[in-house]
């Protein structure tokens, strides 16, 4: 059974961090994998240590419901998120059967995890307890007598202004056209750094994402400005259907290579650069994203279809994140209000 539990917990850390190819340096391989450096890594040593649950009496039903869930395809770094939050609760009744645990053990663990996490948590446990049901391992759920846990209020998405995504849109090439392919895109981090040439078609203006969020592949039209920004490119840097648009120049040099995605601590340096550059405000590579839905619903498009653009499953993920209502934009509409024309 150990072996089992290092096998999903380390083989989950390493394949969600893992890049292609190997370095020839430490420094590079931390770079090249994105594995954390410095703190952090006695922080994960000190997490690979505490170990403690693998020695709980429910030990073997997580192993189980950690396989289940492989078998449905999860990826590695859900499987290490959620084998994590379960560990909380075995480690804190290492004694207990998976039939013996209350509403009150678990409203009592979720009570330590912080405010903001707390609904996540119990959609793990609550996941947990209902295979386990399923299974005929209890007769019921405890999940019934825990406490509801409300989402926390989201935190206001900023964006970066029309002027902001100019300044940053006009740096020279290459930065300015892999900036406006984000703006025209509205590419997480990790879909952006993974974006080849080849799934950008130019003639139809339709950009193909192989592994999306959750796995999921889509495809989605192009602005003209990121079809422009991708003409520039292949003009620029001579892309091959092959190459990645973000590249690197390993040690320092002069030679650019798009064999491989970047790391994800290149992008932020890349990024940062071009923050600095154009002299903007700093904010987290995700607020592209944020300011490529406002530039949708700038362009008149409705909330259907932003929602098929930013690729929510849902649309109460589009409502909720995006849905506030700008009153400005209100009021300039009132102004020509008349019961007369109506």
């Amino acid at each position: 059974m150990t072996a089992d539990f290092n096998e999903v917990l380390i083989e989950g850390i390493l394949r969600a961090h893992k890049k292609p190819g190997a370095a020839e340096t430490a420094r590079a391989r931390h770079r090249r994998c994105d594995l954390p450096c410095g703190p952090n890594l006695s922080r994960l040593d000190r997490l690979l240590r505490d170990l403690r649950h693998q020695q709980a009496q429910a030990a073997g039903d997580l192993a189980d419901w950690l396989t289940f869930l492989d078998l449905e395809g999860k990826r590695p770094r859900t499987l290490y998120a959620y084998h994590r939050e379960l560990a909380r609760l075995l480690r804190a009744h290492p004694d207990h059967q998976i039939g013996d645990y209350t509403g009150d053990d678990i409203n009592t663990v979720l009570r330590s995890v912080p405010p903001r996490s707390r609904h996540i948590s119990r959609s793990i446990y609550n996941q947990f307890f209902d295979w386990a049901a399923l299974q005929r391992r209890i007769a019921v759920s405890p999940m019934w007598q825990v406490a509801k846990v409300k989402h926390p209020r989201r935190r206001e998405t900023g964006i970066f202004t029309l002027a902001e995504v100019a300044a940053l849109e006009a740096l020279p090439a290459p930065d300015g056209q892999l900036f406006a392919f984000l703006f025209g895109t509205g590419l997480r981090r990790t879909e952006a750094r993974n974006s080849c040439r080849a799934h950008i078609d130019l003639d139809r203006g339709r950009l193909w994402i192989p592994d999306g969020k959750g796995g999921k592949e889509a495809v989605i039209p192009l602005t003209p400005a990121a079809m422009q920004a991708v003409a520039d490119l292949d003009l620029t840097e001579g892309l091959n259907p092959e190459d990645h648009l973000w590249g690197s120049r390993p040690g320092g040099g002069d030679v650019v290579m798009r064999r491989w995605p970047i790391g994800s601590t290149t992008f932020e340096r890349w990024y940062r650069r071009g923050i600095d550059a154009a002299g903007v405000r700093y904010m987290k590579p995700h607020t592209t994203r944020h300011t490529y839905h406002e530039l949708l619903k700038l362009a008149g498009l409705n909330l259907e279809e932003r929602q098929a653009m930013m690729r929510h499953e849902s649309i109460r993920t589009t409502v909720d994140v995006y849905g506030h209502t700008d009153l400005d934009l209100i009021a300039v509409k009132l102004e020509g209000f008349d019961l007369a024309n109506l």
